[in-house]
């Protein structure tokens, strides 16, 4: 056996689990082959009294199924039989005559999750490496060994829907506090522990309680828990995405199932799920993230200090980055009266990790007291990083380089966070441009997980490797991309946003134009979006972009009209809506710069908008701005919130069909104007009758 080891000690049986090949334990078919033997030694083995599993990984007790062999699955049929098998061993493991105790000290995920649950009871270390979760959902399907079965059977359907409709993960106080594990403690304590539990069991004094509400016991009330249940998901989840409405559907249609009937059921389902294009989209988005997250070469010159400019939203953002993850962040300010606000705001974002326990007071107060802050260029020299955060104005931030330039150490890093002007041109009066580049985070800093990383002619790699083994350490998903007005991610979502106000100005609504677009999987409207962003900030992009692409993206005139006005969305109470009172409605005045020229259907909404950022990615791989279709998919999809089931805007093309997308782009440039104009890369594609992922051959040269 190369997976599991058994070891029997006065009447105690440890069974640890240690992958040869892997750096984390999975749940493999040959892991539950050799799972399934070692239970039968155990049933002949009439000396053994108790059964505890173990993990021999640090930080890791299972990961989960390994998705490999999911993604490798054909038909409904090869996964349902190879799942009933499955079962058959968890189902061994459960009705052992003498106790099981899952002993939990790291990541338990998953397939191991349910392994643990197929025991009878299970401990864990307060580790924060400690974590729980049924993650299944975020690849397209849900938990398929016994998880939809026995986690409502122990910790009720309420608690049971929370984890496996979401995908969160939960620490091990939470997980007691469910009911989920039968007792935690400190790490360091284990020989100890477990042998305080085991004698417990055999005192027969640890008495399990199950974490059941009252009103899941009645059909009644157990009807109204899945109708609000139903009405939740409706709300933030698109009805395309059928994976959590089908996890819904199955604890339902199972509760009151005989158990072995209600995995049946479960197989069934997840064996329907596992072979759709959303699962198999969603697991190859898994692993090109994990692909992402290791792209850097390790290296001991690791960033500790920073200094950030700007102190706006983005800045504010930024500095709480930084703070958490770096030894010190230093921030540059005009006037030192405004630093105790600053502090203020970005203490704020540490909010959530207080309210979720995940940090302490003490961890914060920490964290904050590693910034620090000063009126003048001095003190720099120790600086690693500094990040420019202010308004978009080339020449400022061209004098602001050159005296950063001038105040630190000759291989400090500076790095602009523009949204959309070019790096070239900002590097050319800099002495040392093999140190500087564009790291543009995108709004808010603190969730969204893409970061665009554009080099100047003359970047070296080591800045650019640097850089990206910090931003990987701090949780985020560095892409390089090259240099142009709106880089990559703002210079495909712009004509998205544009072209929703010109179906505007033509006679269509703002909430009819948000509610398609909504309905298509984008996390909100374009017009809500631009309201959240700022459309002062989208209104400069949107010029900048204007000057260096012409006719191609010109600027709607509504978008003109409120920019004028001063409506910049949230943060001045109006923009495309009225926030000037809790109900939050649709700002009528905007109706004064629009014409009733023609009805727009939600068909045309959903291609104008959809189409014409297709067209742009295609000349941004046809330019070399991005190489990689998959990498700007990813792009899209942690940018902009592109629906991840989608695949990405460039596999939704090729599921769509490049012919089509040509000849309603060809209709739109002749029913509109120069802005639908069919992209080289596009008219390509459809004469040697490729796509973007037969077609590579085309933009990769």
């Amino acid at each position: 056996m190369s997976n599991l080891s058994l070891k029997i000690e006065k009447s105690i049986a440890t069974l640890y689990f240690d992958s040869q090949e892997e750096k984390v334990n999975k749940l493999s078919f040959d892991v539950l082959h050799e799972l399934d033997l070692i239970l039968d030694e155990i049933i002949k083995n009439r000396d053994i009294d108790i059964l505890i599993i173990k993990s021999l990984k640090d930080k890791i007790f299972i990961a989960g199924a390994d998705i490999n062999e999911i993604k490798a699955f054909k038909t409904e049929d090869e996964v349902y039989n190879a799942l009933m098998k499955g079962d058959a061993i968890l189902n061994k493991l459960e009705n052992l005559k003498i106790p099981t105790i899952a002993y939990i000290n790291g990541a338990c995920m998953g397939g191991g999750l349910e392994l643990a649950l197929a025991c009878k009871y299970r401990i864990a270390t307060n580790s924060n490496n400690t974590k729980f979760a049924f993650p299944e959902i975020k690849l397209g399907f849900f938990p398929g060994l016994g998880g939809t079965q026995r986690a409502p059977k122990l910790i009720g359907l309420i608690n049971s829907m929370d984890l496996i409709l979401t995908g969160k993960n939960i620490d091990a106080n939470k997980a007691y506090k469910i009911g989920l594990i039968d007792d935690y403690f400190d790490e360091g304590q284990e020989e100890y522990k477990i042998y305080e539990f085991i004698e417990k069991i055999k005192n027969n004094s640890k008495k399990r309680v199950l974490k059941k509400s009252i009103f899941e016991r009645f059909k009644l009330t157990r009807n109204i828990i899945f109708k609000k249940a139903y009405k939740n998901l409706q709300k933030k989840v698109n009805k395309d995405f059928i994976a959590p409405y089908k996890a819904l559907k199955v604890l339902k249609d199972t509760y009151d199932k005989h158990f072995q009937d209600g995995l049946k059921v479960e197989a069934s389902a997840f064996a329907q799920l596992s072979v759709t294009k959303e699962s198999k989209y969603l697991i190859e988005l898994f692993f090109l993230s994990e692909k992402i997250k290791k792209d850097y070469e390790k290296t001991s010159n690791e960033i500790s200090t920073s200094l950030v400019i700007g102190n706006g939203v983005m800045g504010k953002g930024i500095i709480w980055l930084l703070s958490k993850y770096l030894k010190q962040t230093r921030i540059k300010l005009r006037n030192l009266d405004k630093a105790q606000n600053i502090i203020g705001d970005v203490a704020k974002l540490y909010d959530y990790f207080l309210k979720s326990r995940k940090m302490t007071q003490a961890q914060v107060d920490l964290k904050l007291s590693s910034l620090s802050y000063t009126q003048n260029f001095d003190g720099l020299k120790n600086i690693d990083l500094a990040i420019e955060a202010i308004v978009e104005n080339k020449e400022q931030k061209e004098e602001l380089f050159k005296k950063l330039e001038s105040c630190m150490k000759d291989d400090a890093i500076i790095a602009s966070n523009t949204s959309s002007i070019s790096i070239e041109e900002l590097s050319k009066n800099l002495q040392r441009k093999e140190n500087f580049m564009g790291i543009h985070f995108f709004n808010p800093v603190n969730k969204m997980p893409l970061v665009e990383i554009i080099p100047n002619s003359k970047t070296s790699k080591k800045s650019i490797n640097t850089v990206k083994q910090s931003l990987i350490k701090m949780g985020k998903m560095p892409i390089v991309v090259g240099d142009c007005a709106g880089f990559l991610v703002n210079r495909i979502l712009l004509p998205y946003l544009n072209e929703a106000a010109f179906i505007l100005e033509e006679g269509s609504n703002i909430t009819t134009i948000d509610k398609v677009l909504k309905d298509f999987g984008m996390p909100m409207g374009p017009f809500t979006l631009a309201d959240n962003v700022g459309i002062d900030i989208g209104y400069h992009v949107s010029k900048i972009l204007n000057e260096s692409y012409g006719q191609r993206m010109p600027i709607s005139n509504v978008l003109i009209k409120i920019y004028e006005q001063k409506l910049f969305g949230k943060k001045s109470k109006k923009g495309f809506y009225d926030y000037t009172n809790d109900n939050t409605i649709e700002n009528k005045s905007i109706y004064n710069y629009t014409n009733d020229i023609r009805v727009v259907t939600d068909e045309e909404i959903q291609n104008r908008c959809i189409f014409i950022m297709i067209n742009e990615a295609s000349r941004c791989l046809e330019e070399n701005i991005i190489s990689d279709a998959d990498i700007l998919d990813f792009a899209m999809i942690a940018g902009t919130g592109f629906p991840a089931y989608k695949g990405g805007l460039l596999k939704y093309a090729n599921f769509i069909g490049i012919k089509k997308i040509v000849h309603e782009l060809k209709r739109f440039e002749y029913l509109y104007d120069k802005r639908f104009e069919v992209s080289k890369l596009l008219l390509q594609l459809e004469e040697k009758n490729l796509d973007f992922k037969t077609g590579e051959s085309l933009w990769k040269h």
